[in-house]
């Protein structure tokens, strides 16, 4: 008896027990399930705060951009504005007096920096050489921000802040010969074919030098005095000056350069400032001949910005014409009248509209534009042994024929050019082949210009084609005559592109 009843208690636990196990069990897996939903939660609450964080950080960086896209305005429209020497160093930013500091950051007073319930603010700091600025801008929303750096960079790419400009081209060099050439040469090549040379040098020319070395006292004396710089501790003459080509191989032979070896105790800049070739250099010197401040192996910068202006373009100014057309219907219109002028000559012709060109005495006085149709050519030509024509006034020629120029073509005094300046158009060919001539001016020839033998031309050479034949032509680019272009000039709406270097700190 006393078996059973064990038996039967024995099997009423051990049946306890399971039922006990199971409810333990069940709790762990709700314990569990619990665990794994705030974990759930957790994670989704995080993924949360990540993404507003995400956005307000994406918030926060396109405020900063505005703040940059504000103050790069404000600087393009500081150089399009300035009628004078463009400057962001002058105390002066697009109205607002600021600046300039080199070595701090300073605060850019803008009234209003509210944007998608954020704000931005924006700083500026000068290059040390005072050209270039940087930019720093911070967008803010809630407790997030962003900062981005800018260096802002302005070039002028009007043809006229050059010695040389060059056009399409043509299969061979556009610029050959034995050449000294003082300032920036930029150089399209568009009609180049592969393996062309757009510039093919040799003897002892300097492609691109970069202060007045060579030019004559009595020039030199006409126009104004270079800007300074300071290089390693020298502060130093320099024309600022830059080649570029966008297409075509830089040929450089025998002690032909670019730039010179940097001299330490004189008073002038030797290096060039920036050389931008895109398709690299050839002759039996090449890329050692090079002495730039970039190097020797930087592409061309300007993408597609720049172009070779025609006469046959239409103008800025009426559409409905072709600069040649809108030049004519503005201008005073001669024919025959100054087919030949010497230091003899004596004429004087005016529209009474403000063009006029007259010569009395040796001197030539034009104002506002003249045109010379009917295909005429106009040479100016030595009188026995005067070969000595000057200059006053501020004014364009534009020759339906061809130019020929065999005489000095100066201005009078000093510090007179380009106050003083004549400016020369043909969609022809302009030659200036006599030995020893001073031509002072700036030179448009939509064909070629031709420099046979040892001239010197102060100002500024544009054309499609150049010849500078083999004694040693010189040219020397004046910065100011960009601020000073004559009335009627091709490409006088040509100013500036922004180079824009963008960081995100």
């Amino acid at each position: 008896m006393m078996k059973k009843v064990m038996k039967y208690y024995s099997k009423r636990w051990k049946g306890n027990d399971e039922q006990g196990s199971i409810l333990i069990i069940g709790y762990f897996v709700i314990v569990v399930l619990l665990g794994l939903g705030a974990v759930f939660m957790t994670l989704i609450v995080n993924e949360a705060k990540v993404a507003e964080r995400q956005r307000l950080n994406s918030v926060a960086f396109q405020i900063a951009e505005a703040g940059i896209e504000r103050a790069l305005y404000d600087l393009r429209q500081d150089f399009i504005n300035d009628t004078g020497t463009p400057s962001w160093s002058d105390n002066d930013i697009n109205g607002m007096a600021i600046g300039p500091d080199s070595v701090n950051f300073y605060a850019v007073p803008y009234q209003t920096t509210t944007l998608n319930n954020g704000s931005y603010a924006v700083s500026f700091k000068n290059s040390v050489d005072g050209q270039d600025v940087w930019v720093r801008s911070t967008g803010t929303i809630n407790d997030v921000s962003h900062t981005l750096d800018v260096y802002v960079r302005m070039i002028n790419i009007s043809p006229w802040d050059n010695a040389i400009f060059a056009g399409a081209g043509a299969s061979g060099a556009m610029v050959n010969g034995n050449v000294n050439i003082r300032g920036s040469v930029h150089i399209l090549g568009s009609g180049l074919n592969p393996g062309d040379y757009a510039v093919d040098l040799g003897g002892t020319a300097e492609l691109v030098g970069n202060n007045y070395n060579g030019l004559a006292a009595s020039l030199k004396a006409k126009v104004p005095a270079l800007p300074t710089t300071v290089i390693n501790g020298e502060t130093v003459e320099t024309l600022d000056a830059e080649l570029r080509v966008k297409k075509g191989l830089v040929g450089l032979s025998g002690s032909s350069t670019v730039g010179e070896l940097d001299i330490f105790g004189n008073s002038v800049k030797e290096n060039v400032d920036g050389v931008y070739v895109t398709d690299g250099w050839g002759g039996n010197q090449g890329a050692a001949s090079v002495f730039s401040d970039n190097g020797s192996t930087n592409a061309y910068d300007l993408g597609d910005s720049v172009a070779f202006p025609s006469l046959s373009d239409p103008s800025p100014s009426n559409p409905l014409q072709t600069n040649q057309q809108y030049f004519q219907s503005t201008s005073l219109n001669l024919t025959n009248q100054l087919t030949s002028v010497t230091p003899g000559s004596s004429f004087s012709y005016s529209d009474g509209a403000g063009n006029s060109i007259s010569m009395s005495g040796g001197v030539l006085t034009v104002q506002g534009k003249v045109y010379v149709g009917s295909n005429n050519s106009v040479t100016f030509t030595k009188q026995g042994s005067n070969k000595t024509i000057t200059y006053a006034g501020s004014g364009t020629l534009l020759v339906e024929g061809n130019v020929q120029i065999n005489t000095d073509i100066v201005t009078s005094g000093n510090n007179s050019f380009p106050n003083n300046i004549m400016g020369i158009m043909t969609p022809g060919d302009i030659n200036m082949n006599e030995a020893g001539i001073d031509v002072m001016g700036i030179f448009y020839a939509e064909n070629q210009i031709v420099v046979q033998k040892q001239t010197d031309v102060v100002g500024t050479i544009v054309s499609n084609y150049f010849d500078m034949g083999t004694n040693v032509p010189s040219i020397f680019q004046v910065p100011e005559t960009v601020n000073n272009l004559p009335p009627g000039m091709i490409g006088d709406d040509i100013l500036w592109y922004m180079v824009v270097a963008w960081m995100k700190v």
